[in-house]
């Protein structure tokens, strides 16, 4: 249950209605390529202008939005990154680039919300059209979600708390991060990527050590042989994607591939039961509202009575400090 929030508590109106723009000057920090001119010493306005093919004064007023922000700071006659802020030059280990142009997309995006809002309908292509008509922009989203993987994902395996080897799938897995993650902390596991032929160029290039077959969600099976099994399937980011009744198809098509005895794992943001937190889970479900027709965040209840549906036992949900939770349960 989320707690009742303090009906006097202020609320800063303005302030979240110009957030905006803070976004804003981050992207084009990045995206104009000023963040990586800045990156490694002070530069100039005109040189930095010269440099990226960019407008001079607007320039100087783009950087000194970055001081006021601490993004940037002021050296001499020049600018530099700020070193709080290394991470969104390109060439940094941890860079933010991929995720700066990924979540670009969808500020552009969130511009739908009220429309949304008023017609249920998503603003964005499915992922299958998006990934035929623009495979270099879809390829880059793969990339950005494997960053933030490797960020976000690494209580993935505690959770799952998977106490032996064996083979898993992970299904729609992408890149091949959650699989990547799990298969580095279970000893003895091994484990196949599923995902659309399309995608197999990324998972080749993230996570080259990882097997990768091509399926179809919306195949029976996700497109594998009758008689084949597996001791884990995973399901990680996927049914927030669609609509509960798609999400009850692809639990079955999911538990139809165990082997006896063996684990689903549903890696997923669940809500609170009232539907009113934790924070971080009901701004997924909008952006769900945004991004994919008919997707939503899910809660405890919904998740584990679909395991439950397709006859799992021992359904239970292991939760972390985030937003992101596991819900398993095992086949007779």
């Amino acid at each position: 249950m989320s707690p009742a929030a303090p009906t006097s508590a202020p609320v800063d109106c303005l302030g979240l209605l110009t957030a905006y723009q803070h976004s804003a000057i981050l992207a084009a920090a990045v995206r104009t390529g000023v963040a990586d001119a800045i990156a490694h010493g002070p530069r100039h306005v005109e040189e930095i202008a010269a440099e990226r093919g960019l407008h001079a004064p607007s320039v100087r007023k783009l950087l000194g939005a970055m001081v006021a922000l601490g993004l940037a700071v002021r050296e001499g006659d020049g600018h530099r990154l700020a070193d709080g802020a290394a991470e969104l030059a390109s060439d940094h280990p941890g860079t933010l680039a991929t995720i700066v142009e990924k979540e670009w997309f969808f500020y552009k995006a969130w511009l739908g919300l009220e429309d949304a809002v008023r017609d249920g309908h998503a603003r964005i292509a499915p992922w299958r059209e998006r990934l035929a008509r623009d495979p270099g922009q879809s390829e880059r989203f793969l990339g950005a979600l494997d960053d933030l993987a490797a960020r976000f994902g690494g209580g993935l395996p505690a959770l799952a708390g998977l106490e032996r080897g064996g083979r898993l799938l992970d299904v729609g897995g992408g890149a091949g991060s959650h699989a990547a993650n799990l298969v580095a902390a279970v000893p003895g596991l091994e484990a196949t990527v599923l995902d659309l032929p399309a995608v197999e160029r990324v998972a080749r290039v993230r996570h080259p050590e990882l097997p990768f077959v091509a399926g179809d969600l919306e195949l029976p099976r996700f497109g594998r042989p009758d008689g084949e099994s597996w001791d884990v399937v995973l399901l990680a980011n996927i049914l927030h994607d669609h609509p509960p009744g798609v999400c009850r198809r692809l639990v079955r098509e999911a538990a139809g591939l165990l082997a006896p005895g063996g684990t689903l794992l549903l890696y997923e943001w669940v809500l609170d039961e009232d539907r009113d937190g934790p924070p971080d889970v009901v701004l997924f479900a909008v952006m769900m509202l945004v991004e994919n027709e008919g997707g939503a965040a899910y809660t405890a209840g919904e998740l584990s009575g679909w395991l439950e549906e397709v006859g799992l036992q021992g359904v239970e949900v292991r939760s972390g400090a985030g937003p992101i939770a596991v819900v398993r349960g095992r086949a007779r």
